[in-house]
């Protein structure tokens, strides 16, 4: 940080040098016009006094009279004529000097001054050598520099340094780490940048280590299972017991299979929108090819499933396959509640969105524990009165589904008392390279809608 602030007072030094350079070389050039009026006034009165006395001193004598004046200062007279200073002024200069005006060379350092009979008195005062006091103004101008850099640097630094505190702190791994810094702060943006990205990585960190832990408890009991039923094809039993083993080993491997699945579904969503297939797809067909594939696990239950498309698009932009497998696992999840009916309905939402509807006459779930339903692995079977079997992954994937179409998915309370789920999809239009759109044929949409 040292170096830095050398470097900085260094700039500043070498920025005002340059400055007091250019305005001392430079600016009597570009506003010499100004200046030289401004030096007929001040010297108005010294300009009278000279003229009078050289004109009282004409011909030889003149020159002894300059000679006489210079001895009492370092004004550096001459006499010129007109033809000696042609060649040293511009057009503008040499009219104001026939003029009888005072004229300022383009640097300022030379004076022309015309007298009644056409001499040029030339001037060519010396600047005084007070180079003490001027090394001195200047080592001011260096030091009041210095000083407003120091205070400058040193609450910038300061700020610095609690973000770096807090870099380190969080690299350490304590991830609830932030960089308070005040709104006036000149990084408060900068360590705002740091504060989200530090928030989205322990969100990060977080969801993972949740994900890991609910992956490590789900997969403990298949696996017991696994290794129990093993153990027990190895004891003599039954042909008929045997086969009863093998049976439950093969369910176990399902099992697992179905959640390896679903955890493969969910980190393919999870990053984001790029395995996100949009095509244009009629809605009815949708609902109705969804309601088809559930038809037999609907009736095994006991239930009743309605579709209702009423006030739906005909059609809506979205991936098929995405939408069909949360709306699945929305049936799925409730075929475990419901008392009697379940109803799958379509409608449309503000801009031309497509909001699909799954309502049960279940328990449903309290309004405390709505918003984490939709976390990975997490169940709330206490709140309804069936077991519910599955992962804890479905609700999860149909959130994810939502985000990926830059929509949601909320839980409310339905007409019965149980659960509805609304999933809102935002009006899309399709990618220019997908060419032209076609109607899905809602038999396809569901054929594997494992994803």
């Amino acid at each position: 940080m040292l170096r830095s602030l050398i470097r900085l007072y260094l700039i500043v030094l070498l920025g005002g040098g340059l400055a007091i350079a250019f305005v001392s070389h430079y600016f009597v050039q570009v506003f010499h016009e100004r200046i030289t009026a401004d030096q007929r006034e001040s010297v108005k009165a010294y300009t009278f006094v000279l003229s009078d006395y050289l004109q009282r001193h004409p011909g030889e004598q003149r020159a002894a009279a300059l000679a006489e004046l210079q001895r009492h200062g370092d004004e550096g007279f001459s006499l010129l004529t007109l033809n000696d200073v042609i060649p040293l002024l511009d057009r503008d200069q040499l009219r104001d000097l026939r003029d009888g005006k005072l004229v300022l060379s383009m640097d300022g350092k030379d004076y022309y001054l015309p007298l009644p009979d056409g001499t040029i008195v030339h001037a060519h005062p010396d600047e005084p050598g007070n180079l003490d006091i001027k090394a001195l103004a200047y080592a001011v101008i260096a030091l009041a520099t210095l000083l407003s850099v120091v205070l400058w640097v040193h609450y910038h630094w300061r700020d610095l340094r609690k973000l770096e505190a807090a870099a380190r702190a969080f690299g350490r791994g304590s991830l609830s780490t932030r960089a308070p810094l005040s709104k006036k702060s000149n990084i408060y943006e900068l360590s705002k940048q740091f504060n989200e990205m530090a928030g989205q990585i322990e969100a990060s960190i977080l969801h993972q280590r949740d994900m890991m832990h609910g992956i490590s408890h789900e997969l403990k009991t298949p696996l017991a299972r696994l290794e129990f039923g093993l153990a027990l094809l190895q004891s003599p039993e039954s042909p008929e017991r045997q086969r009863e083993r093998q049976l439950a080993l093969r369910r176990d491997v399902r099992e697992l299979d179905e959640l390896v699945t679903e955890l493969l579904t969910l980190s393919q969503l999870e990053q984001g929108a790029g395995h996100r297939v949009l095509m244009q797809v009629s809605v009815s067909e949708l609902l109705d090819s969804v309601a088809a594939s559930m038809a037999n696990d609907v009736a095994d239950c006991a239930l009743t499933l309605s579709v209702t498309t009423a006030g739906a698009p005909t059609s809506h932009v979205c991936d098929p396959k995405l939408v069909a497998r949360a709306l699945l696992n929305l049936i799925r999840n409730s075929t475990r509640y419901a008392q009697r009916a379940i109803s799958l309905r379509a409608c449309l939402g503000p801009d031309g969105a497509l909001v699909l509807i799954v309502d049960d006459d279940g328990p449903g779930i309290p309004v405390a524990d709505r918003a984490r339903i939709f976390e990975p692995f997490h169940r709330l079977d206490a709140s309804r009165d069936r077991h519910t079997g599955g992962f804890g992954l479905g609700l999860a994937i149909v959130r994810r589904v939502a985000l990926v179409h830059g929509g949601d998915v909320r839980l409310e309370e339905s007409a019965s008392g149980g659960a509805r789920f609304l999933m809102t999809l935002p009006s899309m239009s399709l990618p220019a390279a997908g060419g032209a759109a076609a109607v899905h044929d809602g038999s396809a949409v569901v054929a594997n809608p494992r994803v």
